[in-house]
């Protein structure tokens, strides 16, 4: 028998009830001879507080009809050793459920000469050799928000109500099948917040015990650790911003964008030779050509004023009544204006080709704070909590000036098929399950519309997990049955089946939509200073005007 208790890392022998000897979370070995007088007082203590549970192991010499009254749970490593003569026949007893029928397997024999020799299913772990549960009920909690859905549970009937809901049962439905247990389903309406220091929800029945398993996927947050064991994460589809592209004139003035800072310093190096090439030649006109005298109004001046009108009128393409006359002057006109035909029309070109463009800066959710996209969320509980509870600066003023402005009416909350359509009119940014999300893009979308689609995520922890309570006899088997699903492909049918992809770019056809007010609002804003300007000047002139003519007849 020592050579069989060596096989364990550490063992504690109790000659007495004294229970507090037994180590907490640690892989021992716990032998019992029940016909120790304080034997039975222990076994009826581990009993009562669950220590018959994973990672202690128990190793007790009597016959296995006599602990028929222990709960040896589904997890439990209990192994009982019945004397025969010299023989000592090994069993494996554990339950299905709490008060359940005592289950033997056979673990070996062991005698003094020849050890111990171990039947060949102990080389398989518990996990597998336990996966039949003989029928065993185990409930599950599903979170809908739909009445039909209890009976629309597993048909494609109005697929975008509740689909997280049919997702995940259809994903537990083949672990029922490879556990052979039935399933009892306990639908709630919330996923399960922690209120008043309790939980509601699908939550809620996990922790009282009302369920053992979470029919649907949840997200992982720092209250649900110590409650909940978080086992595989099955399905691609998470919940992010997306948007389309906006136009480059949400994020630009497109009026400066024609050319680079060294094109636009270039061209003010050229405004300003030309205009001292000017001013040169039109003071070496009026002193050569002997135009001091000259009353033609069209004969350019030699003052700033004119000149700066001239060469203004030569880059609007506006022309001037006022010229130079001289053959040189000539020539100098020809190439100001010859210059600025080409650049005007180099510039013209460029803005008719930013106006089709996109801006791609919109990158984080600093670059969607600062945008000019409005933002809208899809109206699902989950949404409604995490935009809520954001602690991040960033997070919370999307939600507090964006999402749910003080003093606004209504939060832009709203249905999947209203965001969906407002994303395929308007610059604007919508949050929601990308799974179902596409789905409707896929629907409504025409193709070239479907490029650009951008995404950002808004909520930190976006996969959503498979749970079941915490320590739960079931937990491992859970895992390996929900790792199998995965393995043979079975979730994935599920995910193809309710979920799409983000939509392929197949091409990108020519599209040209309105000019929209914001393209030119830079061009209105130079109008407006600009008129703005002239009656400020105009009225300095009237004033000047009427000093001057004042000033005239007080000298008269």
């Amino acid at each position: 028998m020592a050579k069989l208790l060596r096989q364990h890392s550490l063992c504690y022998v109790f000659d007495s009830d004294d229970f507090n000897k037994i180590p907490q979370n640690k892989d021992v070995l716990i032998m019992v001879e029940l016909n120790c007088p304080a034997s039975k007082a222990l076994l009826q203590k581990a009993n009562d507080t669950n220590k018959f549970r994973n990672p202690s192991r128990w190793f007790i010499i009597e016959q296995a009809e006599k602990l028929d009254n222990y709960n040896f749970l589904f997890d439990s490593d209990v192994i009982v050793a019945e004397m025969k003569e010299n023989l000592y026949s090994l069993f494996i007893l554990y339950k299905t459920h709490n008060h359940g029928a005592l289950i033997k397997e056979s673990f070996g024999t062991w005698t003094a000469s020849n050890g111990l020799n171990k039947t060949s299913e102990m080389d398989k772990p518990a996990s597998i050799r336990r996966k039949d549960l003989m029928g065993l009920p185990i409930a599950a909690s599903i979170v809908i928000s739909d009445n039909r859905t209890k009976n629309e549970i597993m048909t494609l009937r109005n697929i975008f109500v509740d689909t997280v809901a049919k997702s995940g049962y259809r994903q537990i439905c083949p672990l029922y099948d490879f556990l052979n247990a039935s399933m009892v389903t306990l639908y709630t309406d919330t996923w399960g917040y922690q209120t008043n220091g309790t939980f509601n929800g699908m939550v809620g029945d996990l922790v009282q015990g009302k369920a053992e398993l979470a029919g649907t996927m949840i997200f992982i947050t720092k209250s649900r650790l110590d409650i909940l064991e978080y086992l595989v994460y099955p399905s691609p589809p998470t919940t992010k911003f997306v948007f389309r592209l906006p136009p480059l004139s949400y994020q630009n003035n497109l009026f400066l964008l024609p050319f680079r800072p060294k094109v636009w310093l270039c061209i003010l190096g050229l405004i300003i030779l030309l205009t001292t090439i000017l001013l040169i030649n039109a003071y070496w006109e009026y002193e050569k050509l002997d135009i001091r005298n000259n009353n033609d109004q069209t004969v350019l001046r030699p003052n700033i004023s004119d000149i700066t009108i001239l060469v203004i009128s030569a880059i609007s393409q506006q022309g001037s009544f006022t010229e130079l006359k001289g053959t040189l002057g000539r020539v100098v006109m020809f190439l100001l204006f010859f210059a600025f035909v080409f650049l005007y029309t180099s510039y013209s070109a460029n803005i008719v080709a930013l106006l089709q463009s996109n801006s791609n800066k919109i990158r984080t959710l600093s670059d969607l704070l600062n945008s000019r996209l409005e933002l809208g969320v899809e109206d699902t509980t989950y949404n409604r909590y995490h935009f809520s509870i954001a602690t991040d600066p960033i997070r919370k003023a999307i939600y507090q000036t964006k999402i749910a402005p003080q003093g606004s009416k209504d939060a832009n909350f709203m249905s999947l098929e209203e965001g969906v359509k407002k994303l395929q009119t308007k610059p604007f940014a919508f949050n929601m399950n990308l799974g179902t999300g596409y789905k409707l893009v896929e629907r409504y979308f025409h193709e070239h519309e479907k490029c650009g689609l951008q995404e950002i995520q808004y909520i930190q922890e976006s996969k959503a997990w498979q749970t079941c309570r915490k320590n739960s006899p079931y937990k491992e088997i859970f895992k390996i049955g929900l790792i199998r699903n995965q393995e043979h492909g079975l979730n994935d049918r599920v995910n193809r089946l309710i979920y799409t992809k983000k939509p392929a770019c197949a091409f990108r056809g020519s599209s040209f939509d309105s000019v929209n007010m914001i393209d030119f609002y830079p061009a209105l804003l130079l109008l407006l200073y600009g008129m703005m300007c002239a009656i400020l000047s105009l009225l300095l002139e009237f004033f000047y005007h009427k000093r001057v003519m004042r000033i005239s007849k007080n000298c008269a």
